[in-house]
């Protein structure tokens, strides 16, 4: 079987997406050693040592960027060179054009919801031009594909909410933590510390501060606990577009004595940062999965999360909730937390550590595969 897999997300860089891209293909390829895989890379960031790891692959490079009009063009032309048996598409953007059986991956419907100007640092016509243009990519990657796969029951009952579609045709895979978070034991380089100028003790927040993050009521819930109690903020955020709106909040709330921006991190690095914090929190409205919350377990690193469908589906009994909406649930959570006894938030680490179990690579790529087929 020829398989097409579009790599261009690959890689940490690309945040969530480009983690699921790299680990799930790499994963592939290590169970699948018959069928005859080509990658789609993009020129500028290419993983080349593959090559030497795998014998049935072949890299293919392009040179259009994601939700382009190039991409409409050029994808279906190296796939019309190729001629495959099946595409996977890691994500909704597919040509609209394309003429081969294709599987896609739908992370979420984020953009369904949370939508209008204060969602864009475009213009408005751009903006609604752009968006126009998802809502049809989106529809034409939903009703073609050959199979749907999502990372979670709550991405498929929004799918089913917007689109007719059978609902044997939507696969729930869930996605896995990389090896590096579950090794045993906390990280503890103090040097990681000092590196970042991070000041204890602090809250890990981790992903991007898009507007549905909700990262300005985590602000003001963390200024209020600091009239009860001093804690510190650091977000780890890198190549977001929303990031000058949120160091202007910071400034906006005199809150720069308390929260630390910090900008690409390596896993390496990432895990002490989890395994040092007090907490790992994230007050998002809307999530398809939640990989931090998931690296954060694995680091024996305590959570607190909206109390959303999706983070209940997949953090189960291991997370502390709050209401994402209310700042002063989030505040009395959090000081209800820090008043825990190290015995109990260990409790509250060991029920993370044992949910964490669920999620593997391994067993994502192989349900991957039996969508495939």
């Amino acid at each position: 079987m020829k398989i097409v897999i579009d790599c261009r997300f690959w890689g940490v860089k690309h945040t969530g997406l480009g983690r699921y891209t790299q680990n799930l293909v790499e994963s592939i390829l290590k169970q699948d050693k018959k069928s005859e895989f080509y990658l789609i890379f993009s020129q500028e960031n290419t993983n080349k040592n593959i090559l030497n790891e795998f014998k049935n692959i072949k890299l293919v490079f392009s040179s259009a960027k994601h939700y382009s009009l190039k991409e409409q063009i050029e994808i279906p032309k190296l796939l019309s060179k190729i001629k495959p048996d099946l595409v996977h598409f890691p994500h909704f953007n597919v040509p609209y054009f394309d003429k081969y059986p294709f599987v896609v991956t739908i992370h979420d419907l984020i953009k369904h919801y949370s939508r209008g100007l204060e969602t864009t640092t475009k213009s408005p016509l751009t903006y609604f031009l752009k968006y126009l243009a998802y809502k049809q990519i989106f529809r034409n990657s939903v009703l073609k594909s050959r199979k749907i796969i999502v990372p979670s029951k709550a991405v498929k009952k929004e799918i089913l909410k917007f689109y007719q579609v059978n609902e044997n045709k939507i696969k729930v895979i869930y996605e896995g933590v990389d090896q590096g978070f579950l090794k045993e034991g906390k990280a503890s380089d103090p040097k990681v510390i000092e590196k970042y100028e991070i000041k204890k003790p602090y809250f890990l927040y981790t992903g991007n501060v898009y507007p549905h993050k909700n990262v300005r009521r985590l602000i003001l819930a963390i200024k209020a606990v600091n009239n009860h109690k001093k804690l510190n903020l650091v977000i780890v955020s890198s190549r977001d577009v929303f990031l000058k709106r949120i160091e202007k909040l910071i400034s906006q709330f005199k809150a720069q004595d308390f929260v630390r921006m910090v900008g690409f991190v390596t896993d390496k690095d990432l895990k002490v940062l989890y395994s040092q914090a007090e907490a790992f929190i994230n007050p998002s409205l809307m999530e398809g999965f939640g990989l931090p919350g998931l690296e954060a377990m694995a680091s024996q690193c305590p959570i607190l999360v909206s109390s959303i469908p999706v983070f209940k589906e997949v953090y189960g009994n291991g997370a502390i909730y709050f209401d994402p909406q209310n700042v002063d649930d989030i505040k009395n959570k959090i000081i209800s937390f820090l008043k825990l006894s190290s015995k109990e938030k260990q409790f509250l680490v060991n029920k993370g550590k044992n949910q964490v179990k669920k999620y593997s690579w391994q067993k994502c790529a192989r349900k991957t595969l039996e969508a495939y087929f």
